[in-house]
């Protein structure tokens, strides 16, 4: 996928979102910043709020949406927020997401490079509709490796990776070797199946998988710590991919939806 995140590409994303949004009847308003956006001023609100947050291809859009829920029951604040089909986004074209329940939040990044962070806030009210929801899509959840983890990792890849191109090299560095740690939890975990217990007494000298994807990164800077923090947030990508394999029969790799943004956020660099 050839990835856009110009800003006229976030724009015209971005209306597109809104739309789907305000499309929904429980939607007040959406806030971006300090600007309210609402049906009737929503392309005006959306190109001011596009010049205050967008700032490098490496931006993501915060939104804090205020939702209409009715108080005699139905859906409930933590079921809604989880519920990412219903205001527009289909799990094929997510890459990576992970929840923050006690601010009724969703962090989320799509495939196709653009990412939010949504805040939601809920008044409730009487005599207005309970909120209909469809079922969402069954996804295929292994107890030993829940999707959960495989969502949350992809999300802090592209955490790492905006960090890096921002020269933060303190937050890159410790996101992408949190996720480095988590392709050898992955292997713990499998070493506990194959052996059925989680208790060893001795180790088996065992290979890191992300070893052996290390200085294949085809991104260099001349930078040290880039270089090195690029290596590493490459090699988990390829790993995780590898291991996630073990857990999932029908697992999709997502390493080359991620390559392809980064691809992008390298020529977007300058």
């Amino acid at each position: 996928m050839v990835i856009d995140l110009s800003k006229d590409s976030v724009r015209m994303n971005l209306c597109l979102f809104v739309d789907k949004l305000l499309s929904l009847p429980e939607i007040e308003y959406i806030k971006i910043r300090e600007l309210k956006i609402r049906r009737d001023n929503k392309n005006e609100m959306i190109r001011s709020a596009i010049d205050e947050c967008y700032h490098d291809s490496y931006s993501d859009i915060d939104l804090s949406i205020l939702v209409k829920v009715s108080d005699g029951g139905g859906i409930t604040p933590d079921e809604y927020v989880k519920h990412v089909e219903h205001w527009g986004f289909p799990l094929e074209a997510i890459l990576g997401m992970c929840f923050v329940p006690e601010n009724s939040m969703c962090r989320i990044i799509l495939k196709n490079g653009m990412r939010y962070d949504l805040g939601f806030e809920f008044v409730f009210q009487e005599n207005i509709p309970i909120i209909d929801l469809k079922p969402s899509k069954k996804q295929n959840s292994n107890e030993n490796w829940p999707i959960e983890n495989i969502n949350r990792f992809w999300f802090v890849q592209i955490q790492a990776l905006g960090k890096l191109y921002r020269n933060d090299f303190l937050i890159s560095g410790h996101l992408s070797n949190m996720n480095i740690n988590e392709t050898l939890v992955q292997q713990m975990v499998i070493r506990d199946l194959q052996y059925n217990t989680n208790h060893h007494r001795y180790g088996y000298k065992e290979e890191f998988t992300y070893s052996k994807y290390m200085m294949q990164c085809p991104y260099r800077s001349g930078n040290i710590t880039f270089d090195h923090i690029a290596d590493r947030i490459y090699s988990a990508a390829l790993a995780y991919d590898e291991l996630a394999a073990f857990f999932y029969d029908d697992y999709e790799p997502r390493s080359k939806d991620f390559f392809d943004i980064w691809k992008c956020y390298e020529e977007q660099k300058n």
